[in-house]
């Protein structure tokens, strides 16, 4: 089974935005790292190129929540928390947002980013599913 390897340098070729000057190398490894806990390096039926896509699209999202100032809830440099527009305002710019719909708890934190939603519609869209076959004589009913 092959692993992909992801560099920061791959990662700033991928996500220009991340630049050198606001995101030093050390805090982008450690995001790197930290995203192959979410997405494994081996290729488990998953196209190399789409895995290492998958790693720095978490590390982005990962990144981008750290960004996020808790006591205004926006982000400080890149990238954007997604959500609904409920309201705006121009003068003293003002803009509310509103959750996504989730069905659970990984799927509101997937969607609090631009990224994130990116992450999760590659995943969705590239790992394969296993479909139970109710009543079938084989062991589990999976074909």
């Amino acid at each position: 089974m092959s692993e992909v390897n992801v560099t920061v340098s791959d990662f700033r070729g991928a996500f220009p935005e991340f630049d050198a000057t606001n995101y030093p190398d050390t805090l982008v490894q450690r995001f790197l790292t930290m995203s192959t806990a979410y997405i494994s390096t081996k290729n488990y039926h998953i196209k190399p190129t789409v895995r290492i896509l998958l790693i720095e699209l978490m590390c982005a999202h990962l990144i981008t929540l750290a960004e996020i100032d808790p006591t205004t809830h926006t982000v400080k440099s890149a990238g954007s928390v997604a959500g609904f527009e409920t309201s705006a305002s121009v003068g003293g710019v003002s803009v509310s947002l509103q959750a996504p719909i989730a069905r659970n708890a990984f799927e509101q934190w997937i969607n609090s980013t631009g990224y994130g939603q990116q992450y999760w519609a590659l995943l969705v869209a590239n790992v394969p599913t296993p479909i139970h076959y109710v009543g079938t004589p084989r062991a589990f009913g999976i074909r």
